[in-house]
């Protein structure tokens, strides 16, 4: 059985965690199969918009701290290990291409960020988060110590990380942390839906705003304006902005192509 699974359907790259005894919980080949599949979705033109979810019971309870398929009392093994999961990490966050992520039960320590590495969170009524790193005397890792801060603040952030409380998904929607909350066993038919309505948009109109974003946190608005100057003027050469364009003038669904 493969950790990690995956299918494309109608633009759309569906990746699956696979260890549901588990709870999807990260060992060396789970976080191996993911990389392989990011590498995939990043460069198949075929794909465009990826949705991530775990099968069984959960999202992915982090850490397999039974055995992450490594010797974790070698210091080199673990920084590898976590290099690994880096690759899957900023693989995600800086694809030119819509992340969905459905989450249903548990997303918690590596787990809770490899949810928030994506664009877009779907989250069902069972979802659970938490940074729960201090509850085994451990810091975050996979982009927990940058995704949150970010997402609601220094102090809140603080709260999360230091005591490792849980929360579910009507308290993560409040907080801004993910964008929707669906009845229980809906995260990943609704996340489909989603990632099935992005892959129909304009691929590369989506990317380069979503390049923007990631570096709009700390740059000028100067600096901001001039990429947006520079990216619209590759925009404007598309194939989909010329389709739009036309679409609108003639009062119609525009037909992206992607490209």
């Amino acid at each position: 059985m493969s950790a990690v699974n995956t299918v494309l359907n109608d633009g759309v790259y569906e990746i699956e965690l696979n260890r549901p005894n588990l709870l999807n919980a990260l060992n060396l080949e789970l976080l191996s199969g993911l990389v392989e599949a990011v590498r995939e979705a990043k460069s198949n033109s075929a794909i465009r918009s990826v949705l991530l979810y775990g099968s069984g019971k959960g999202f992915c309870s982090g850490g397999d701290l039974k055995d992450f398929g490594i010797d974790s009392s070698n210091p080199v093994e673990v920084k590898e290990f976590l290099q690994k999961g880096h690759e899957a990490i900023t693989g995600l966050y800086n694809m030119e291409k819509p992340v969905v992520a459905s989450v249903h039960g548990p997303a918690v320590g590596a787990g809770c960020n490899l949810s928030f590495a994506c664009d877009l969170i779907v989250a069902d009524e069972t979802a659970v988060f938490s940074e729960i790193f201090a509850k085994v005397g451990a810091i975050p890792d996979l982009g927990g110590l940058y995704f949150l801060p970010q997402k609601i603040g220094m102090h809140k952030a603080a709260e999360l990380i230091f005591t490792g409380k849980k929360i579910n998904s009507i308290t993560a929607l409040e907080n801004g942390l993910i964008n929707e909350v669906v009845p229980e066993g809906q995260a990943i038919e609704r996340g489909r839906d989603l990632a099935l309505l992005l892959a129909n948009g304009p691929t590369k109109a989506i990317g380069i705003a979503k390049r923007i974003m990631h570096q709009s946190t700390h740059l000028s608005l100067e600096d901001v304006l001039e990429l947006e100057a520079y990216g619209q003027s590759v925009i404007f050469q598309t194939k989909d902005f010329s389709e739009g364009r036309k679409a609108f003038q003639e009062k119609r669904e525009p037909k992206f192509l992607g490209y």
